[in-house]
């Protein structure tokens, strides 16, 4: 009873005051009369006159675009610089693929069973868009194959077990 009461309340309002309710639509920027409010803006204002009237509930198209911080002339030299971040996670291999860690590999271990936790040791490979931009975001240096002692990824900078891209000739087998 006490809850119909008050819808009851709620709907007996005027016609008028249900419109204000009701958000309002965002105002065009190209509006002769949007400099004559942003003039009369002053700083005694919470917030500007635009934020008041923007409606939410209107789609609006994203103008944020995805950056990856690549600098193609530095200050200094005019060289092209290599992306930090890419180096850190990503290792390439001699024949052009870049390797990652899976994700999650350090996060409640305790949760997960011990063939997950072996899964989550492994390395994955990019695929060839992601390799052709992680190419793009480094430089020639490590584009380059590097020779490091005991090397933990040295038998994976071969590719030999395909015909199409293998180097070195295959010794034929001989049946006896």
């Amino acid at each position: 009873m006490h809850l119909c009461s008050i819808h009851n309340k709620q709907y007996s309002k005027p016609p008028s005051t249900r419109a204000l309710l009701l958000p309002q639509p965002a105002p065009c920027l190209f509006e002769s009369n949007t400099l004559k409010t942003l003039r009369a803006f002053s700083v005694l204002n919470s917030s500007p006159p635009s934020l008041e009237t923007r409606s939410f509930l209107v789609p609006t198209s994203p103008e944020q675009h995805s950056t990856r911080s690549l600098t193609k002339y530095s200050l200094q030299k005019g060289k092209r610089k290599s992306v930090k971040a890419v180096i850190r996670r990503f290792f390439r291999l001699d024949w052009g693929i870049w390797i990652r860690p899976k994700c999650g590999r350090h996060k409640k271990i305790y949760t997960k069973s011990w063939r997950r936790r072996r899964r989550l040791r492994q390395h994955v490979f990019t695929n060839s868009t992601q390799s052709w931009l992680l190419d793009t975001m480094v430089t020639k240096y490590w584009r380059r194959p590097k020779y490091y002692p005991d090397d933990p990824y040295n038998p994976y900078h071969k590719r030999e077990e395909y015909p199409t891209t293998r180097r070195t000739p295959q010794i034929p087998v001989v049946a006896s």
